[in-house]
Formats: structure tokens, sequence, C-alpha cells
């Protein structure tokens, strides 16, 4: 399935004097991919999930690599694909290139809750039906190659 793609720039704001962007700058990126995902492609603004849905997302791992790094001006290419949908969770692969060159690579895993009691809450199915149009193809199963 394809991935879904949202572009950035590296501004000034986002860099130090040396021209570089800065490493806390791609984890609210980050963050805005998902935002923007949220609402463009599976059609739940976090204004209504949080508002009158009275849920949230919470980051339970992450985990990012920075290949190369940004320079103000940089045209950054993010893809946000789906690994894998639990009950709850929802494992995330989010990378940014510059001109086909990684930047940073992020696998994260997001878990949906209740705003008022901070529990757990299974993903609503048309939720869980749009996000599964991202989902990555599965790996070959090693196990069921005959060698």
């Amino acid at each position: 399935m394809p991935a879904y793609t949202f572009f950035t720039d590296a501004r000034l704001g986002d860099c130090g004097t040396g021209g570089l962007m800065h490493l806390p700058r791609y984890y609210e990126m980050i963050h805005g991919v998902i935002e923007n995902w949220f609402e463009e492609a599976l059609d739940w603004p976090m204004g209504q999930m949080q508002g009158s849905d009275h849920l949230g997302l919470v980051t339970v791992d992450l985990t990012t690599e920075f290949p190369a790094p940004s320079r103000l001006g940089d045209r950054l290419a993010w893809k946000l694909s789906v690994r894998d949908i639990g009950r709850s969770s929802m494992r995330l692969r989010i990378s940014a290139d510059t001109g086909g060159d990684a930047r940073v690579r992020a696998t994260l895993t997001l878990v949906l809750v209740e705003t008022r009691a901070v529990r757990s809450r299974r993903w609503p199915d048309a939720i869980r039906a749009r996000a599964e149009d991202f989902m990555l193809a599965p790996p070959p199963d090693a196990a069921g190659s005959a060698d």
C-alpha cells in the first residue's frame, strides 16, 4: 500500500546558526506528520479526537535514526506507513528524505487512550479500516521458504 506523504521545509527557526536542523525539531515534525495523517487520511482531526471524542494518543515507544543532517532550505519529503495495528495500539514507520537522501527514520508505537480516565481504548472500526490502507506489506516468511 502507498505511504502517506507530507512535505515540510527546514526553516530558519528549525536550524541553528550553522544552518543545520536542530534534532528536537524532527520530533515536532514527526508529530506534525501524524497529526496531518489523522486529519487528512483518517478523517479524524485531533481537535475532534481530543475534544468531543475525549480520546488522545500516547507514544509508548520511539526509536529514531539520523543518517544525515538536514540543512536550512531543505525540502523534507515525509512518508508514514503502518507496520501493525493492535486493539488499541498502532506501530508506525515514519521517514524523511531530501532529494532521495535519508534524513530521519522513526519507528513508534501509539496507543489510543481515553483522556478522562487515561486508559487504553479500542480503535474505532472506521479509523482502523482507513489506517489499514497504509499498512506495509508483510515481510516474506523466512520460516516458510524452501532452501
